[in-house]
């Protein structure tokens, strides 16, 4: 037994140790990157056997050589101890297998680990080649030098080969290839960034069923959040609480009964009965914490100071009963409640609970086989109705009063997405509820009877709400009217529909929320949303038709600020590319570019969301050429129209946004000035072997839909990926990218850091630690749209001011570093 581990066991080899490999022997390099102490990963012959156990890794990157016979290899299970508990996880899926090669290095990514709660932590293997191949050279620079490496991961990637040419080429290198500048620093903004991206006042908002007592959720300067209560008809307010919890989630059990939720989809709730009188200018409250935290699944209507709850019991087994919302000092939730008494029978692994009209569970959310289906049945009887893999395309959005009939989206077999009713014992479609060909539905409107009353869409980038009865189509006309090229969503209504809640906004104006008594046609202004944004001018847009290189009909915005003579352009793709869209919202970072001068392109390109199926369908791999293609026509009836300065232009996007801009810069050198890519990919094979968007079978299969496959396509990804044209990426160019991106791997930047590097054109560089793919925290938003502004001022200059312009053509003088690649 004791040589039968033998010849499976992997050996470890030391820095600076030369391996005497056996013909049938290979290296491979382990790499975990941790942020949470690992006990032990295990790794495991495919077929049986354990090769090596790796143990005791410590927070960050724990990369190792080892020798190991040829042959098929997986990760397949860790233990690693969080929150003061051992937790076990079994990996073992495809994406975790590789393949030992003799005679060569090998490397099938690093095993990342990111523990998010004491159920869950996101693991999956991420190519970081370049780091490895870096150590490599470092630690084992012998072997590194005489043997071939390979990345052997689920997908194939040509990199290694690429670089190792053209290091090659380049036998003298700078000190530091992983160097970047730092931003310039801007002149003085108009609208400084921490002011554009400082968080919205208004979290939640809420009104009662009679329409007199309005609840919200409001940010307090200090950090801390209160809880007001605003009397409608009185027109006074009170504090009901303050906190350091935010209460995100604001539902009236009736016109006297608030819940307020802290914590999300399983969080703290407090109860607050409102009496019904006016004491001087206050409401009586007293305020009852429900004991455990959980979900309210349903408010039961029905029921008088009963509603259905949900959360996990002691044995964290997921407990529905009914609450009743009475007590002295507190209401028992769930934590008294016996599993064995549980109304949420005959459904295993159950995650989430919805009821019909009269409170009988119907609908859950279960998870099996690592994924989630639907079920639906009565009496603890229940049958699958959708598997979040399905291709069949159903997006559930609500359940009729009998619980019959599931309410949805789809573009199955259709034109367009459509709002549809589902039968979900036959699973078939029995009606569609509305269509409007050629363009999207994104969601529907319910009365308390839980039937769909109305279709939301966008057309000319424009929200619309389209009621189905004559009494609400002609409230939203008068809407319309009273707020002329606004754009205004109902957010909460009364019982009785006379009393309405509005959020009113434009691409000029900031969010207001407004009071609307539909009888008196009186829209009362309750609260700017970003009230230190009010008195300030934005500039409006321009709605832009355009015809593509194959005739395709695109849609476009410019937005233009207020001056005379023509002004300096920025072309902002967004990100996606596929089921994305922009629209005519208010939007900080156009406004912010706006508020400098600079006019703001942004194209709905094929793939774009809201225009119909075969428009969607037409983004699939269109990467780097018919979606760029769609841009440039856009562009080019922007500049025929509109006053804009053909030589003063820049391209800046995020995600997809941010590949368009690097890709538009190598197509088009001389026309742009400079690129600006957020979070953005440089590498299109590397996004199938370093992304949290090919975590199973299916979602690979989506993405090689979308985007092409690796195995065939690889010579139309490297012709489309800026990485294998940096020698042709002339132009200046910043890169932002956040070091914690599970979607765009850093490694795309640090890829092409290194590759511009090597041609002695050292790109600007924010490297930012703990973000992930998108700007969340308003600090970093801050940090790093200051950034832009500083470096679209080196490149464009000011708008009113030539003289700067000019100077701008002169290159670059390199700052010291101050982010790096590595």
């Amino acid at each position: 037994m004791v040589c039968a581990l033998d010849v499976l066991a992997m050996r470890r080899i030391d820095p600076g140790e030369d391996p005497k490999l056996a013909p049938d022997e290979g290296l491979v390099v382990l790499s975990v990157d941790t942020s949470a102490p690992i006990n032990t990963v295990h790794i495991a012959r495919v077929g049986g056997g354990t090769a090596t156990v790796l143990n005791y890794m410590a927070v960050g990157r724990n990369p190792h050589l080892y020798a190991a016979k040829a042959g098929e290899y997986e990760w397949s299970q860790m233990k690693l101890t969080t929150y003061n508990m051992y937790s076990r996880f079994k990996i073992g899926k495809p994406e975790f297998r590789f393949t030992v090669v003799p005679g060569k290095i090998v490397y099938p990514g690093d095993l990342v680990l990111r523990p998010t709660s004491l159920t869950y932590s996101y693991i999956q293997v991420h190519n970081r080649t370049l780091p490895i191949m870096d150590w490599l050279e470092a630690k084992h620079p012998d072997v590194y030098r005489r043997l071939p490496f390979e990345y052997t991961g689920y997908y194939p990637d040509p990199f290694p080969d690429y670089y190792r040419a053209a290091v090659a080429k380049h036998p003298h290198p700078g000190a530091d290839l992983n160097a970047g500048r730092e931003a310039p620093k801007p002149a003085a903004l108009p609208i400084p960034a921490d002011v554009m991206w400082k968080p919205s006042r208004i979290a939640a908002i809420a009104l009662n069923p009679t329409g007199d007592l309005l609840a919200e959720t409001v940010r307090e300067e200090k950090g801390y959040w209160a809880l007001n209560l605003i009397d409608l008809r009185a027109g006074v307010s009170q504090v009901l609480t303050t906190t350091w919890k935010l209460p995100d989630t604001l539902v009236w059990k009736d016109s006297r009964t608030l819940i307020a939720a802290s914590g999300g989809w399983h969080g703290e709730h407090t109860v607050y009965e409102v009496s019904s009188l006016l004491k001087g200018d206050k409401h009586e409250v007293r305020a009852l914490p429900v004991l455990g935290e959980g979900r309210i699944v349903d408010l039961l209507p029905q029921e008088p100071g009963t509603i259905l709850f949900e959360g996990y019991d002691t044995a964290g087994k997921l407990v529905v009963h009914r609450v009743v919302l009475v007590g002295d000092k507190s209401i028992r939730g769930f934590v008294t409640a016996k599993s064995r008494d549980r109304l949420n029978q005959g459904a295993s692994n159950d995650r989430a609970w919805f009821a019909d009209g009269n409170g009988r569970l119907r609908v859950a959310i279960v998870a099996r086989d690592d994924t989630s289906v639907l079920v639906h049945g009565t009496d603890g009887v229940f049958h699958d109705v959708l598997k979040a893999d399905d291709d069949f395309t159903f997006d559930p959005v609500g359940l009729s009063f009998d619980g019959n009939t599931i309410y949805g989206l789809t573009d199955e077999d259709r034109a367009q997405r459509d709002l549809v009713a589902l039968d979900p014992v036959s699973r078939k479609i029995t009606r569609t509820v509305f269509s409007k060909p050629g363009i999207d539905i994104v969601s529907a409107v319910f009365n308390s009877r839980r039937e769909p009353v109305a279709a939301r869409y966008y057309e000319d980038g424009r929200v619309v709400t389209e009621y189905f009865d004559d009494a609400n189509r002609r409230t939203g006309e008068w809407i319309r009217t009273a707020f002329p090229g606004r754009q205004v969503m109902v957010i909460d209504r009364s019982d009785d529909n006379k009393q309405l809640i509005l959020w009113v906004d434009g691409t000029d104006a900031p969010p207001q929320i407004y009071h609307l008594d539909v009888a008196s046609k009186r829209a009362s202004l309750l609260e700017d949303v970003a009230p230190w944004l009010s008195g300030k001018t934005f500039a409006s847009a321009h709605v832009i038709k355009a015809k593509s290189s194959d005739g395709l009909q695109v849609e476009a915005f410019l937005t233009l600020p207020a001056g005379n003579g023509k002004r300096p352009l920025v072309v902002y793709p967004h990100g996606g590319p596929v089921g994305v869209s922009d629209d005519l919202n208010f939007n900080r970072d156009v406004q912010f570019l706006a508020s400098q001068g600079y006019a703001v392109l942004q194209v709905n390109y094929r793939g774009s969301e809201g225009y119909g199926k075969a428009f969607r369908e037409a983004g699939y791999r269109g990467w780097g050429r018919q979606i760029e293609d769609d841009i440039d026509a856009a562009l080019r009836e922007a500049l025929a129209e509109y006053p804009l300065d053909e030589s003063r232009m820049c391209t800046l996007g995020a995600s997809y946004g941010g590949y368009s801009a690097l890709i538009s810069a190598i197509r088009n050198p001389r026309r742009f000035r400079c690129a600006i890519s957020m979070s953005g990919v440089s590498d299109r094979a590397l996004f199938f072997s370093a992304s949290d968007n090919v975590r199973s079978v299916k979602a690979r299969e989506q993405v090689e839909r979308l985007l092409g496959n690796p195995r065939t396509d690889m010579a139309e990804m490297q012709a489309t990926s800026p990485l294998y044209h940096a020698s042709e990426l002339t132009l200046p160019v910043m890169l932002v990218h956040g070091r914690e991106d599970v979607r765009v791997d850093f490694e795309h930047t640090r890829r092409l850091v290194r590759m511009l590097n090597l041609e002695n054109r050292p790109p600007v560089v924010m490297a930012i630690p703990d973000m992930g793919h998108s700007l969340d925290e308003p600090a970093m938003a801050d940090v790093v749209w200051t950034g832009v502004a500083g470096f679209l001022q080196q490149y464009l200059g000011a708008p009113s001011a030539p003289a700067a312009a000019k100077a701008a053509d002169a290159a670059p003088v390199p700052a010291p570093a101050e982010q790096t690649a590595k």
